[in-house]
């Protein structure tokens, strides 16, 4: 697999950054960049951008603490309050620091045209990293400042844009890149995703407007010129429109760590460096894996999950079992269980996913993998919207996740053995009876440590079997089983304030649910959905194991 982070190329950026500060000690405004670096070099600005992002979604907290138990996937096993959702909360100021620090990347580029190989090149890259950015913020959130952010101190109080708004505007973003791609030159040199590769952004951008279009699906939007998302989709598998998405795992787009102290990943601090044993696989996800599909377990069970042992670490030279920690206990039962089991009576992620290739820190953080693709073109082709096998398409899905998966960690697994052909064989059997359910499961399951998107798809396809209240119940104040959004930061309530109140008060009606409301806001309710959620949850009683 390539690897394109340079801790040279970090450390300069992050000196650039500093030299530009100036002795500002504080951020006065998510939206005001004290940052802001009239004279820095866009290429370590663009590196900085890519590092702390993925720094931000790939994260002892913002991941383990967060996303990972939204979906489920994990849950704590000692300290358990975060899988009970208190709090819920999402990068925010430091998202939306990087994502000016992209824009005035792109501002000295034109402004200075000789500090880029590529003009064109480079400004598709900075806005297809800001298009992936929006759309976990606002995923995440629902209506954020969009139309009005990123001005710095041209307009520090932006106005909220709605989601419906947004969704268009990504896509439009993303063909604004793909136009000034030229594959044939050069890419940023302060590229670390994808190491100046354009034929690889280019698939990235298509990729992202097909998650885009899928997601957006039943959203009331106006999509205008777009289309729509069949047109959209059908755009972006088009190779003679601007180019196509990822066609194998070698596309596969991500963000690697380095092993040095600075630049590793926090997950791996937390689990390695502080030798602290805080997550383990959520029962309800181990046993979905395990005993969903007719009782054939999902291959890539030895590939996410250490396996049990009663003999201590390291687990997966365990007995080959897989057992999940029950899900979100109130503390004291936590504490008790965990107290009382040996080492490895429960299953911990596998060490390669804070570890990485190196077993020291420089782990990948996804940004997109092609079986994503592969399931996108399945929902699409079941939609009538491409062609293609759906059942096919699903089975090709299963086979490049496992292999992928296979050849990064210690996992016996492959497309190609028995077991897999058992399980695709098993999945592709459901398919025939509930082929959008099947897609959900799919997509929920290889989007395993992919930031919120696992999060998004359980909320998109509201599929039943996984997702339960929490053991020891719901502690963060609001009636739904897990979060349909995160509310927004109380700092909005300081720095942004009016706007602020407009778009909580927003959060009634069809999108807001009875649970109480958080402190500092009118009437947002912290079981307002966002836009594209339009069915909400299945009801809490819909987890079973079969």
């Amino acid at each position: 697999m390539r690897r394109h982070v340079t801790l040279t190329l970090l450390v300069a950026g992050g000196l650039s950054v500093l030299l530009a500060l100036g002795g500002c000690d504080s951020l006065t405004s998510y939206n005001e960049n004290p940052n802001e670096a009239t004279s820095a070099n866009p290429n370590n600005l663009l590196a900085n951008a890519q590092r702390y992002m993925s720094g931000e979604v790939y994260a002892g907290t913002n991941m383990m603490r967060r996303s990972n138990v939204w979906a489920q996937y994990t849950t704590q096993n000692f300290y358990p309050s975060e899988s009970r959702y208190s709090p819920v909360d999402y990068p925010w100021t430091d998202f939306y620091t990087r994502l000016t620090d992209l824009s005035t990347a792109k501002q000295i580029a034109k402004e200075r045209p000789g500090t880029v190989q590529n003009q064109g090149n480079f400004q598709a890259v900075a806005t297809i990293m800001q298009t992936w950015a929006f759309q976990i913020l606002t995923d995440a959130y629902g209506d954020i400042p969009f139309d009005e952010a990123l001005q710095q101190r041209g307009n520090q109080s932006p106005a909220y844009t709605a989601q419906a708004d947004i969704y268009p505007a990504l896509v439009d973003s993303l063909n604004a890149a793909l136009s000034k791609i030229n594959t044939g030159a050069a890419g940023p040199s302060g590229d670390l995703v994808n190491g100046g590769n354009m034929e690889m952004w280019q698939k990235f951008a298509n990729g992202l407007k097909m998650r885009i279009a899928l997601r957006g699906y039943d959203l009331n939007a106006n999509w205008g010129d777009l289309g729509g998302p069949e047109s959209i989709i059908s755009n972006a598998v088009d190779p003679n429109v601007n180019g196509e998405p990822l066609t194998s795992n070698a596309d596969n787009v991500y963000f690697q760590f380095t092993t040095s102290a600075t630049h590793r990943n926090t997950y791996y601090e937390n689990r390695e460096v502080d030798t602290r044993d805080d997550f383990d696989g959520s029962a309800r996800f181990i046993d979905f894996m395990k005993d969903k599909y007719g009782g054939t377990a999902d291959p890539r069970l030895d590939a996410y999950f250490e396996q049990t042992s009663s003999s201590g670490r390291p687990c997966e030279d365990g007995s080959g079992e897989y057992e999940g920690f029950p899900f979100g206990q109130r503390q004291g039962d936590a504490q008790d269980q965990y107290s009382a089991n040996p080492t490895c009576t429960f299953s911990r992620p596998e060490a390669w996913f804070p570890n990485g290739p190196s077993g020291q820190g420089d782990a990948f953080a996804p940004m997109m993998y092609y079986d994503e693709v592969l399931l996108a073109k399945a929902w699409a082709a079941q939609k009538g919207i491409v062609s293609g096998d759906a059942q096919a398409l699903i089975g090709d899905a299963i086979e490049a996740s496992v292999n992928f998966y296979g050849n990064q960690t210690d996992a016996d697994i492959s497309g190609s053995n028995s077991a897999t052909q058992d399980y695709i064989d098993q999945v592709q059997g459901d398919f025939a009876s509930n082929p959008v359910l099947v897609i959900g499961e799919q997509r929920y399951i290889s989007f395993y440590m992919h930031n919120i998107q696992g999060w998004s798809t359980w909320r998109r396809f509201d599929f039943k079997g996984v997702l339960g209240a929490p053991e020891g119940g719901v502690a963060g104040g609001f009636d739904s089983y897990a979060p349909l959004r995160v509310p927004y930061p109380a700092s909005e309530a300081n720095l942004n304030g009016e706007n602020y109140t407009d778009a909580a008060n927003k959060c009634s009606g069809d999108f807001q649910g009875s649970g109480s409301s958080e402190s500092g806001a009118q009437n947002e309710d912290e079981d307002c959905r966002v836009a594209w959620d339009v069915d909400g949850p299945p009801s809490n009683d819909a987890y079973s194991a079969d």
